[in-house]
């Protein structure tokens, strides 16, 4: 009874958002865990066998997962790998991945590198189809309420855990749309976890840190989208794993 009590609170909360008074900013640090095995086994062509071998070889791959930082100010966010994480864990260059929201002018900004090269797509926002849920629970000290949608490229159910406790509409990995700061995201069920790790609110003159040129071939989203399920189908029907080229 008292769990019903308390999100039922929290549903009167976020009918109460007001997206319009949003004056938050801060930066959130992200960790992302993919458990490549967990998506391997769900891969109808790959034998039982070749999953045992990979877990044998892998299986520690990126345990202890890859950082990003999410910095937001009025009504902008820009995503990107934790500059820390990279220059002192990696000894080759990570892939490009820099996502820039505009919930004002309702406009996305991205440089995303995949399959060997760099694509720069600047275009409206997407909406996202989120299906609210009965269920809370508490992530990085703040109390959550879960939501759900699809990605049908990838065939992906997305779970995503958001707090009102900090009044802006965005999130990471680009996800966004929910009346609350979303703190964690599951893909299919833990194939893929980004929780965040650290929140400063209220940071002294938080920067998002644009790049200095943005160079990359300019694709709108869809043509990007066919590119990359032109590629998983035919890893797949090759009786390939995709997701070791194609973020998951």
């Amino acid at each position: 009874m008292q769990m019903k009590n308390i999100f039922y609170c929290f549903l009167i909360s976020i009918l109460a958002f007001n997206l319009e008074a949003q004056t938050v900013e801060g930066i959130i640090t992200y960790n992302r865990k993919t458990d490549y095995i967990s998506i391997m086994s769900k891969l109808p062509h790959i034998s039982q066998e070749d999953v045992d071998r990979m877990s044998l070889t892998w299986g520690n791959f990126n345990s202890e997962g890859s950082d990003y930082d999410l910095f937001f100010k009025g009504n902008k966010t820009l995503y990107q790998r934790a500059e820390a994480k990279v220059a002192s864990d990696y000894s080759w260059k990570p892939n490009k991945f820099i996502l820039m929201r505009d919930y004002a002018s309702n406009e996305q900004e991205d440089l995303i590198e995949t399959l060997g090269k760099v694509y720069h797509i600047k275009e409206e926002l997407p909406k996202t189809k989120w299906k609210i849920l009965n269920e809370i629970k508490e992530v990085a000290g703040f109390l959550c309420m879960k939501a759900e949608t699809r990605n049908e490229l990838k065939g992906q159910t997305i779970h995503a855990w958001f707090t009102d406790a900090i009044a802006f509409s965005g999130g990471p990995e680009g996800y966004g749309g929910l009346p609350g700061m979303i703190l964690e995201i599951d893909i299919n069920n833990g194939d893929a976890i980004i929780f965040a790790s650290e929140v400063k609110l209220e940071e002294p003159e938080v920067k998002l840190p644009y790049p200095k040129k943005l160079k990359g071939k300019k694709i709108e989203q869809s043509a990007l989208d066919a590119i990359v399920k032109k590629y998983i189908d035919e890893t797949i029907e090759g009786k390939k794993n995709p997701y070791w080229r194609v973020r998951y």
